[in-house]
């Protein structure tokens, strides 16, 4: 309980609207089908703009920081959706359609933002997908609520410090102090965790450092199970250069959630398939 209130429901706010008719609405406009349908979500002052596969989908996927947008997500949703993985997403304030200037959120209104979206259209228990800055988004977010599988993409994780501050100079300036990293409380948050968890990490990443993915790896203990998959030759912001390594990850991505790779638990803390793969099980930002 002293986590839930630490975190900031986004329930617990009172500048939001009743989701019920909202979600009413919703649910009636959309078709039996897997057809992107468009949304629109009321948040204090500003209107989440969003797509999903269907209605009350059990995976969302949370866009990355800098000029992200769910759009940079298309291929990976399309490809999910071919295969039996519905999807949402929608744009955290100061990104694509839903726009505003990123000044006006911090990373605590982000796991608001993502918590109104979840509540609004998708049902538990679910599977987060969270790119980058996201990646500690989806980590807080399995606070909230029931998560099967955790899939987190170059991900990135925060001080504490930084968690209320407005994204500006005074965030930058928190979390570019050497090793602020360190404190996160996404570490202690992951070792409560006892769904399944996927890191994809980038073999040259300049933005997240090597000892960030190995921690967020290690901080997993009780995870019913656990992959490190780390894709050859690729960046922070190029992560699937080329279309094997973008099929691979999403194999692992679609045998998680069906739970063929799931039925022995925890897997040893051993390469299986090569450098590159650490597995228990074990993007684009």
């Amino acid at each position: 309980m002293a986590l839930k209130k630490a975190a900031g429901i986004w329930r617990d706010r009172d500048d939001l609207p009743d989701l019920g008719p909202i979600r009413s609405e919703w649910d009636r406009g959309i078709a039996v089908s897997n057809a992107l349908t468009e949304f629109k979500l009321p948040f204090g002052h500003h209107v989440l703009q969003g797509d999903a596969y269907g209605k009350r989908c059990r995976a969302i996927v949370l866009h990355g920081a800098g000029k992200s947008s769910r759009h940079r997500f298309s291929r990976l949703r399309t490809f999910l959706n071919a295969n039996g993985l519905p999807t949402v997403s929608f744009d955290f304030i100061g990104h694509g359609a839903t726009g505003g200037r990123l000044g006006e959120s911090s990373l605590h209104d982000r796991t608001d933002q993502a918590s109104a979206v979840i509540d609004y259209a998708c049902a538990e228990p679910l599977t987060l997908i969270g790119a980058s800055m996201s990646g500690y988004t989806a980590i807080r977010l399995t606070e909230t609520f029931a998560v099967d599988n955790l899939i987190l993409l170059v991900p990135a994780v925060y001080t504490p410090e930084a968690y209320d501050l407005a994204f500006g100079p005074a965030f930058s300036a928190a979390i570019r102090s050497p090793g602020s990293w360190r404190n996160s409380d996404a570490f202690n948050i992951l070792s409560a965790f006892r769904g399944n968890l996927l890191i994809v990490a980038a073999e040259s990443d300049a933005v997240i450092p090597v000892e960030v993915t190995e921690k967020i790896y290690q901080s997993a203990t009780t995870a019913k199970a656990r992959r490190l998959h780390t894709v050859p030759g690729s960046r922070h912001r190029s992560l699937f250069l080329r279309e094997q390594d973008f099929r691979r990850v999403m194999d692992m991505v679609i045998d998680m959630c069906r739970g063929s790779l799931y039925t022995s638990g925890i897997l040893p803390d051993k390469p299986t398939g090569g450098a590159t793969d650490r597995a228990p099980l074990q993007s684009q930002s």
